[in-house]
């Protein structure tokens, strides 16, 4: 019975897992159908359950197991598992029949169907309800909760409040800026008693999750308690909002997927917070977090994160420390904090179950003929036929779990590792005999059941593939039968290794000194959390007392009292300094370590190619079978032709997903040219370096040979600096409306024309009419950039250059155009929007003399300028030319000079309406071609 539960639940999980790779929800009359193949399924293995497998159904003698005591059945069912897990004849303990194999079946399809079945109704549930589309970015006035990202009061008073997105670095007294940080929020109905401003109904927001941005905050006389959000507050405020959505690149953080695993709909930001408004509702932990943030210490942001997981403290350079030595996950609270603090908890209970018992024969020595020791034994003989120490032991480790559970701020990892912890629990009370795998299967089961979309996030693969591995590696090489500190330390060095897949599949880097780093700081953190989370909790109860009583005694004893808890104070914090200590020097290790060139090694793997490896490692260790030699020479197939060189004819355009910016890149044998760099926020260029530079790393991009800034506005030269510092750009050629663009200017780059259309010579402005025009050419094919001119350049630059003299119309022929350099034309097979498709480009005449077959648009989703205009769209229909929108298409990839391309491109991508072949071109977009799933969902520019 055991087996085929697991086997079903293994069946849901792989179910519910595809949902990853969907490209599209099933459609209802597909849904009614999974339903009712489910009840049907179902059905059948009820009735097969309960007449095929009817109790009447003899066995022979050695298939009867054993029958084992309960305190023994799961150590027993362990050592059975770890002895036969590598006997593959074990497996096979019945032949199997046709009509096994058809209950097989029917287990496996049921299972399945279940998990596509929930996921599929999660997702249609989810989409259920969207921002309605006159609300969008348009002043409302609403009210929520704070759940996350919220500041940290000080029980002072209102003096400084850090944020927990800004960095702790910054000294209490120094303190000149919070920069604007994330609130994530939960909406709430509106309270009309309340004299408050009006507040906007929305039908359906009430309970729904959003991400809310709050304003830069300079003054800092405003952080006090009445207008500095926390977490757990209730809040009115005027906001902004608009579909959660984000920019799609085949590299960088995928911000959509993030808030669809974090079942947000929507994202905004606050234009106002009504102060007077705000209930402060501080929690436990919000205290705890404040109580921390008062302590004098170096490392209170690391604190933050290992003690109560509140990371926003974090600079990018805490960031880059955890990365490069690969200890992010120490710092961020996971099942492995609650394995240590479940550790602690079950020694402390087994310390208190052994002292009673030391202390119960030594009463019995002492003691042992007199009356009162006879009937205390009575009494401990009565006390122990009710109660079950080794049930009490668990029912504790259990509920301290629990307590640190609601302390971690009930995060993810957490909780998963909290339901793998109750399950075994439940199982083991009710003396039921289980497997390892067993287990494993119905804790992931249990977490894909609460948590549906936690699929989608890296924590829940990188949870469930520790805990695996830790099980298959302490199987595999018999680690239980060394001694505590071998296991430990062989366990680490493993773990460390098989998790390099699962690192490249999510990051995309690998720490060469992680391994060091671990085998260092796992201990020392360790020995750390529980002693500094002891001393946190004392601390807070502490100063939570002493307050009470100022307020309450007004007497001589309250200085008594007031002089005993300043004295235990200041004792505990003596002891949290001496840990402190401990933590500086943890950090200046892996700082040391952080120093090396080599510290960290981005490895721009394809997913399949890392599942590949994954698989290899699992099957080089695994139990031999007869074809386990062919199986890994397979598997090394990806890795064999990753540096198979391309169409040396071929040259591809890369359109990335900018936001209201742009960025370019062009390639071809392994050179680059970049037109463009993407903007800036904040002193930080994500698209040039998460973006723009990882994108030419991960197509083996060798050097980067021109970069063309149209001109100097930051949506376009932003990243100038990232680039320039790059190594790829370290022999670059750079060009600017003032530097190098000048009309009439031809370069010859890997077999490919690059001309310069404008501005003309001796040109000294540098701004969106004087931007760099360029024309890429090969004898075939051309891609015209334009930059953001405007209406006046457009008509200056047709009376400059050669148009195309094909589809010409009468209105081209009101215009007079006089060719002053009639070698070079505007004419493109592939148009970049002028001016992000603004009202005041992309006028029809030039259009027509560009006569492009396709028009592609960099622009942001819902802009505050309403790129494209609409006008602009309708002057791209009416001339019948296709248009792709960044917004909606995401990033964009532009192959040209390939007939083969083309044709397999149009065999494989057949079922795109949005993709676009014609004359050696191949136009692929992120959303609808090269990375097509159901939750990252295109939405149109509803001013459109």
């Amino acid at each position: 019975m055991v087996n085929r539960i697991t086997i079903w639940l293994f069946s849901f999980c792989v179910g519910a897992i595809s949902a990853v790779f969907w490209p599209r929800l099933p459609s209802k009359s597909e849904l009614f159908l999974l339903i009712a193949l489910v009840i049907l399924l179902l059905t059948i293995l009820a009735t097969y359950h309960r007449f095929a497998l009817s109790p009447t159904t003899k066995l022979k003698p050695e298939h009867i197991p054993r029958q084992i005591p309960c305190q023994y059945a799961s150590e027993a069912s362990l050592y059975t598992f770890n002895r036969n897990l590598y006997k593959v004849s074990s497996l096979r303990l019945f032949p199997l029949s046709r009509r096994s194999v058809a209950f097989l079946s029917m287990l496996v399809a049921s299972g399945a169907l279940t998990g596509v079945l929930m996921e599929a109704s999660v997702g249609y549930y989810h989409y259920a309800w969207q921002l309605p589309k006159d609300k969008i970015q348009k002043d409302i006035i609403l009210q929520a909760r704070v759940l996350s990202g919220g500041c940290i009061p000080n029980p002072k008073g209102p003096v400084h409040k850090k944020s927990l997105d800004t960095s702790l670095n910054t000294s209490i007294n120094t303190f000149t800026e919070v920069k604007s940080h994330r609130y994530m929020v939960e909406f709430i109905a509106p309270n009309d008693t309340e004299q408050s401003p009006q507040s906007t109904f929305i039908e359906g927001l009430a309970g729904k999750k959003g991400r809310l941005t709050a304003p830069t905050i300079n003054d800092s006389n405003q952080l006090d308690e009445n207008s500095c959000l926390h977490n757990g507050d209730i809040f009115l405020a005027l906001v902004k909002l608009k579909p959660s959505y984000s920019t799609q690149n085949p590299v960088g953080a995928n911000q959509q997927k993030h808030l669809m695993a974090d079942n947000v709909h929507v994202t905004g930001y606050i234009k106002k917070l009504y102060f007077a408004h705000v209930s402060h509702r501080h929690s436990f932990r919000l205290r705890m977090a404040s109580v921390l943030n008062e302590l004098r210490g170096n490392n209170l942001q690391w604190w933050q994160a290992l003690l109560l997981g509140l990371r926003g403290g974090f600079t990018p350079l805490h960031w880059e420390l955890l990365q490069v030595t690969g200890t992010g996950h120490l710092f961020s609270i996971s099942g492995m904090h609650l394995g240590v603090v479940a550790g602690y908890v079950l020694l402390f209970c087994c310390c208190i179950v052994y002292l009673k018992a030391q202390l119960s024969s030594a009463f019995s020595a002492l003691f042992g003929s007199t009356k009162l020791s006879q009937s205390l034994f009575k009494r401990e003989h009565l006390l122990a036929s009710y109660i079950n120490y080794r049930h009490l032991v668990i029912s504790i480790v259990w509920i301290g779990c629990g307590l640190y559970t609601l302390l971690s701020g009930l995060a993810l990892p957490v909780v998963r590792a909290y339901v793998l912890l109750t399950v075994a629990s439940v199982l083991t009370l009710l003396c039921f005999t289980y497997r390892p795998l067993h287990l494993a299967v119905a804790m992931v089961a249990v977490s894909i059941a609460l948590f549906p979309l936690s699929i989608l996030s890296a924590s829940f693969y990188l949870s469930v593939s520790a805990v695996l591995y830790i099980w298959f590696l302490v199987a595999r090489f018999r680690l239980s039968t060394q001694s505590f500190v071998k296991t430990l330390f062989s366990l680490q060095i493993l773990l460390s290794i098989f998790m390099i897949p699962v690192t490249v599949i999510f990051f995309s880097t690998f720490s060469v000194v992680g391994l060091l780093a671990n085998i260092i700081a796992v201990p020392i953190i360790t020995l750390l959390l529980p002693p500094a989370l002891l001393v946190l909790l004392i601390l807070t109860l502490l100063k939570m007392n002493s307050v009470g009583e100022n307020r309450v005694d007004t007497s001589g004893n309250a200085s008594i009292i007031s002089e005993v808890s300043e004295f235990c104070i200041s004792a505990v914090e003596k002891l949290f300094s001496y840990l402190d200590t401990v933590m500086t020097w943890l950090i200046e290790f892996l700082k040391i370590l952080a120093r090396y060139e080599n510290a960290s090694i981005d490895i721009n793997l394809d997913a399949k190619a890392a599942v590949c490896a994954l698989a290899f490692m699992f099957l080089l260790i695994g139990p031999r079978w007869r074809y386990k030699k062919v199986a890994l020479i397979v598997l090394l197939v990806p890795f064999l032709t990753l540096r198979v060189p391309g169409n040396p004819k071929q040259w591809n355009v890369h359109v990335l997903d900018a936001g209201q910016a742009s960025a370019i890149a062009v390639v071809k044998a392994g050179r680059a040219l970049v037109i463009d760099s993407g903007a800036s926020y904040r002193g930080v260029a994500y698209t040039a370096s998460e973006v723009l530079l990882p994108l030419l790393n991960k197509l083996g991009v060798e050097s980067i040979d021109y970069v063309f800034h149209t001109h100097k506005d930051n949506d376009h030269a932003g990243g100038k600096a990232t680039v320039a510092n790059s190594d790829l750009a370290s022999r670059a050629l750079w060009f600017s409306p003032t530097e190098g663009c000048e009309q009439g200017k031809t370069e010859k780059w890997q077999g490919l024309r690059i001309d310069i259309l404008w501005p003309l010579p001796g040109n000294s402005t540098n701004d969106n009419n004087h931007s760099c025009v360029i024309k890429i050419s090969d004898a075939f094919n051309s891609i015209l950039l334009p930059g953001d001119i405007e209406r006046s350049t457009e008509y200056a630059l047709l009376n400059t250059v050669s148009a195309a003299t094909t589809n010409q119309s009468a209105e081209d022929a009101k215009v007079s155009f006089k060719s002053v350099t009639p070698t070079l034309t505007v004419d493109a097979d592939i148009l970049i929007a002028p001016h992000h498709g603004s009202n005041t480009s992309s006028t029809s005449v030039f259009v027509r003399q560009v006569n492009p077959k396709a028009i592609i648009i960099t622009q942001g989703f819902e802009n505050r300028w309403k790129f494209p205009a609409l006008p602009v769209i309708q002057r791209y229909e009416a001339l019948g030319v296709p248009y792709y929108l960044s917004s909606y298409h995401g990033y964009i990839k532009v192959t040209l000079g390939s007939s083969t391309v083309c044709m397999l491109s149009k065999w494989l991508n057949s079922r795109f309406e949005n993709d676009y072949c014609n004359h050696n071109v191949v136009i692929q977009s992120q959303r609808f071609d090269l990375n097509e799933r159901w939750y990252l969902k295109a939405i149109y520019p509803s001013h459109l």
